[in-house]
């Protein structure tokens, strides 16, 4: 039988099958238990809006302004003037652009979410500008990930775009689908495992055994995690080939981050199966397209038919832009990005290359390494800058206070000019003992104990057994903040923990919990209570029971607005610094 559905009817169906089940799955979105929906619940009046489809509406029109170029450095202009939104890797990436850090760094630095489900809930786009070009599809998805994500989550989404882009060659079967669309990312991801331990398994066993045994090898306590939902979003593909209503059910009851799985789910099913939904899941939602306030100043059209044929336009720009891209450049593309996920180019226009890493330490400075020579590079006090044959060497004073952040311009040999965004550790002190009441005395003093000893982090995040094999632990760090303002301090720790803010108690947890920093889902006894915060230095003490660490004893440490949920730009001093002459410790 001749399959008559035409790359018109795939886009619509795409839409709508996302639009449905993203607004069914929203409502119970990190549920963890086997859910029992039969319908939506609440049954909604119009679609509901959805990060998973809002970003992708903005990387549609960042797209078209760049007449059909898919660049990871305009997708993240586009993201940091016209996108707000504030949670997990959202924010972690916001914060890093902000910082004058370059994809993929961006997305893999200083990032606790780097794993999780913010952007292989973006693919469809990629196919629908990629159609029938599974290679080019994922690496258009790849720079996107980069942005906000690292390996992991980044073959999630290459996986999918793949998947979806190969839906237009017209194949009906779901499973032969998804073996094609593995070839297209690295083997030795847990995302691909997942998928492949659920092609092995899949019809050895029932879709609720199979899930169990999904969490067993891939769970993980932050219902985001990408491996278990990538998975999850598969299983109504396999089990229900023929049942768009029982596919969506399945992977939606499976719980977890539903709101994502069910609408890949349902866009995944539009592409092969055109947009033929059952009238009963396509009234409630009605045919316009909504945006959440995350994104601002979209101009793309509402109603479904109309952005199909937008989506279908700006298709036809890429497809003119990437005439000579075969598929075996973008598989190169790929492997060349994916080999080091530290490289970056600081310009969409340039072919050099820097890679390194991006933290200045004390001891060791930094080399970022060229892809070409250079000839100069320019760096503000107290830092210095030379080019050598191996890189750019960017040192560090051993003495004195470090500034948080740091912009190198690099002069290349035909007088071209670029700047990249570096930073340095948080600088701490830390205090051990097996006795809890001298911790306690240093944690309401004043000055500095002898007993303190110096300590730097890469970033927010650690594990207790890497700092002691003490049953205490004390830190103690000073941070700045600008205005007068109502902040969110947060410790997310496996362990129990106490912390005061300028000597004021603001946690006393008896408990370890799961560690997942998002600010957005604390509640007050969790992670600390909200405090307003005068402009200028504060000092933030915590001390830990590390013998009643769960898991690993993983912690992170960050502050974030109260309102807002938006990351706070700052960085963790052992003393106050600078030229600040008021607050709370005036220099």
């Amino acid at each position: 039988m001749i399959n008559r559905i035409t790359e018109r009817d795939r886009i619509r169906g795409c839409i709508l099958g996302k639009a449905i089940g993203g607004t069914l799955g929203t409502p119970v979105e990190g549920r963890m238990e086997l859910l029992d929906l039969t319908y939506y619940n609440p049954v909604p009046t119009s679609v509901l809006p959805n990060d998973d489809f809002d970003i992708q509406l903005l990387f549609l029109e960042a797209v078209e302004g760049a007449g059909g170029l898919v660049d990871t450095h305009f997708l993240a202009k586009a993201w940091s003037e016209r996108m707000l939104f504030p949670y997990d890797e959202y924010g972690v990436a916001t914060y890093n652009l902000k910082r004058g850090l370059l994809p993929p760094v961006s997305g893999s630095f200083d990032n606790p979410f780097k794993n999780c489900m913010g952007c292989p809930i973006r693919s469809e786009l990629w196919a629908l500008l990629a159609p029938g070009k599974p290679w080019r599809a994922a690496y258009f998805a790849m720079q996107d990930g980069m942005i906000d994500h690292g390996a992991e989550s980044i073959a999630a989404e290459m996986f999918f775009a793949a998947l979806e882009s190969l839906a237009f060659g017209g194949e009906p079967d779901f499973r032969v689908l998804i073996k094609e669309a593995l070839n297209c990312i690295d083997p030795a991801t847990d995302t691909a495992k997942a998928v492949g331990y659920i092609l092995d398994n899949s019809r050895a066993m029932d879709w609720q055994r199979l899930r169990e045994e999904v969490l067993i090898r891939f769970g993980h306590p932050n219902f985001t995690e990408a491996p278990q939902n990538i998975a999850f979003t598969l299983f109504g593909l396999l089990y229900y080939p023929d049942d768009f209503e029982k596919a969506l059910l399945c992977t939606t009851n499976c719980g977890y981050d539903t709101d994502c799985t069910a609408a890949t789910i349902g866009a995944i099913w539009g592409l092969v199966k055109g947009p033929g939904f059952p009238e009963r899941w396509l009234k409630p939602i009605g045919d316009r397209m909504l945006a959440s306030h995350g994104v601002f100043d979209m101009s793309v059209p509402q109603k479904v038919d109309d952005l199909t044929g937008h989506v279908l336009r700006v298709k036809d720009l890429t497809e003119a832009r990437y005439d000579g891209f075969s598929e075996q450049d973008a598989a190169e593309a790929i492997r060349m990005q994916l080999q080091d996920l530290t490289a970056f180019r600081p310009a969409p226009d340039t072919k050099l290359t820097l890679s390194g890493g991006c933290v200045v330490k004390r001891d060791k400075g930094l080399l970022l390494k060229t892809s070409e020579p250079v000839q100069a590079a320019f760096v503000r006090t107290p830092f210095t800058a030379c080019v050598t044959e191996q890189g750019i060497k960017v040192t560090a004073p051993q003495a004195g206070v470090l500034p948080a952040e740091v912009r190198v311009t690099i002069e290349t040999r035909d007088g071209r000019l670029f700047q990249v965004g570096l930073v340095t550790p948080h600088e701490l002190w830390q205090a051990e003992s097996e006795d809890v009441e001298t911790l306690l005395r240093m944690a309401g003093q004043q000055g500095f104990d002898p007993e303190f000893r110096p300590l730097d982090l890469m970033d927010r995040s650690f594990n207790l057994r890497d700092l002691t094999d003490k049953k205490w632990l004390l830190l103690r760090g000073f941070f700045h903040v600008a205005v007068f303002d109502k902040y969110r301090p947060c410790v997310f720790a496996e362990s129990p923990v106490r912390s005061w803010l300028d000597g004021v108690g603001v946690l006393d947890r008896k408990t370890g919990t799961p560690c997942i920093p998002a600010p957005h889902r604390q509640r007050d006894g969790v992670t600390g209570k909200d405090a307003e915060l005068s402009a200028g230095w504060h000092r933030w003490d915590m001390l830990f029971d590390t013998h009643e660490q769960i898991r690993d004893g993983r912690v992170c440490i960050l502050v974030a607005h109260a309102y807002t949920k938006q990351l706070v730009n700052m960085r963790f001093r052992r003393a106050v610094a600078g030229v600040y002459g008021y607050g709370s410790y005036a220099v």
